[in-house]
């Protein structure tokens, strides 16, 4: 068998010198050289003031959920919420995912160190016997980030990283909100169901006494058939109200991550102002996590432009091999093996991917424009919601101060009737209507708070009040 070729070797002061000077080269190129646009926040017009009455004073978005809901069994149902909800466990595990993502992504401009044990064929001479070469080597492999491709793809996974933060805190906000309208829900359901019944105890009361003036012959079937009508129908409501509080108890229980099971709650006392403070439309922009989150994905796309740009460019790496080097594996790490070191840099340019490369920086660019695009619609569907919720808010005070007077209205009209029925003058039909008038006034009033309370929540939601700085999630190592 002919003797293995002596491979060429590079001393460990030559390759030292080597690795220093490719590093400071590296470090001037760096410097400053990364393609693509750095971000710049769009120029962004909001009007002066909102549409919608409000009053003077810092947002009521910047309040502590606290203060707004100041109603403690409301409050300690949103604090176990913050605790327990799956949504936004789901929320904090996204941003662990997205921590992960910026290693990975910045690892791309760091060394790469690797042990190695390699087969390969030698060459063959007529009449030799089959012969390998092993090597078993530290290996090293560096690309030199020239063009900031990797550093435009830390900053589009630092971006993912800031939007998925912002993600985070939306959930928050919605956890908050929904969780206070739903003990409102409840609270009013509640209310209209202890109403219906103590009607339908009146309206029971009524026809009793009706069947006696009925076999007094003081009054007709006719009547004692519509009493019993109306008791009838007061009754039938009760199953259905019965059903919207078990639908709404178990809502509420999935936002707290409970089994559905029957939630306690009475009328919540808070009075409300006639306006709210809303601060100044430019806040949004750093208040609602929706928008945070839109820009921070712009921010990404941006990025993406750069580092899609980059790859169209030549690509600089270093790789180097220490080690030993022997034909047989026995010698590997024997005096027979022989010493081996390389380290260089490799140059690299695509002449031809089929358009694929183009079409990439392409596609970044189209996802940029659909990122703007989506910033500046979150921008004024946050407008939009703001000014619906505080002429919600407005129209609903207006709505329960006439529905308020309906029912003391109501009440003095069935109080007459019952003297004019007690003294002769009319059938027991104006009793009944009255009675039924009443019940609808009642109810409607339940449900004109409810919708006070409700745009009251909303206007908090949607000046992007209801989440604090959490504690910060363990980064991924």
């Amino acid at each position: 068998m002919s003797a293995a070729r002596a491979p060429r070797t590079l001393g460990a002061p030559s390759a030292l010198r080597t690795l220093r000077g490719l590093a400071l080269l590296s470090s001037a190129l760096l410097v400053g050289c990364a393609v693509g646009e750095d971000y710049k926040r769009p120029e962004v017009k909001p009007p002066a003031e909102f549409r919608g009455t409000t009053t003077p004073g810092a947002s009521l978005g910047a309040s502590d959920w606290r203060n707004v809901f100041a109603d403690p069994a409301q409050q300690a149902l949103i604090d176990e919420a913050l605790k327990a909800n799956l949504d936004l466990r789901t929320a904090e595990s996204r941003i662990r995912e997205a921590q992960a993502g910026v290693v990975i992504a910045r690892s791309g401009g760091l060394p790469t160190v690797a042990l190695g044990l390699n087969t390969s064929p030698t060459a063959r001479l007529p009449g030799d016997s089959l012969t390998s070469s092993f090597l078993a080597a530290g290996l090293l492999s560096w690309e030199i980030d020239l063009w900031g491709r990797v550093r435009r793809g830390t900053e589009a996974a630092r971006g993912d990283l800031a939007a998925r933060e912002a993600a985070r805190d939306g959930a928050q906000v919605s956890l908050v909100a929904e969780v206070a309208s739903r003990h409102f829900e409840l609270a009013a359901l509640r209310e209209v169901l202890a109403s219906t019944e103590s009607n339908a105890a009146l309206q029971a009361e009524s026809l009793r006494l009706m069947r006696r003036r009925n076999s007094a012959g003081l009054v007709s079937a006719a009547e004692v058939r519509q009493s019993e009508a109306q008791l009838a129908a007061t009754r039938a409501r009760i199953p259905d109200i019965k059903r919207q509080i078990t639908a709404t108890e178990n809502a509420l229980s999935l936002l707290l991550a409970r089994v559905p099971e029957a939630i306690d709650t009475s009328a919540v006392k808070q009075s409300l102002p006639p306006s709210l403070p809303a601060g100044l439309p430019s806040e949004l922009i750093e208040r609602r996590p929706d928008l945070r989150e839109a820009e921070q994905r712009l921010v990404a796309a941006n990025a993406r432009v750069g580092e899609a740009k980059a790859q169209l460019l030549p690509s600089l790496s270093v790789t180097g091999a220490f080690g030993s080097l022997s034909t047989a594996l026995g010698d590997l790490f024997g005096s027979k093996a022989a010493d081996v070191a390389s380290l260089g840099p490799n140059l690299e340019q695509t002449l031809y991917a089929g358009g694929a490369l183009r079409a990439n920086q392409d596609a970044a660019e189209a996802r940029l424009e659909q990122a703007l695009l989506a910033y500046r619609k979150a921008g004024l569907n946050a407008l939009r919601e703001v000014s619906d919720a505080l002429t919600a808010y407005e129209r609903s005070g207006e709505q329960l101060d006439r529905e308020a007077e309906r029912v003391v209205a109501q009440r003095e009209a069935l109080r007459l009737a019952d003297k004019r029925f007690a003294a002769g003058v009319v059938s027991f039909f104006e009793v009944l209507d009255a009675q039924r008038q009443l019940l609808a006034a009642d109810t409607d009033l339940v449900n004109a708070r409810l919708q006070r309370q409700l745009a009251y929540v909303q206007v908090f939601r949607a000046l992007g009040g209801g989440w604090s700085k959490p504690a910060p999630v363990a980064a991924a190592g």
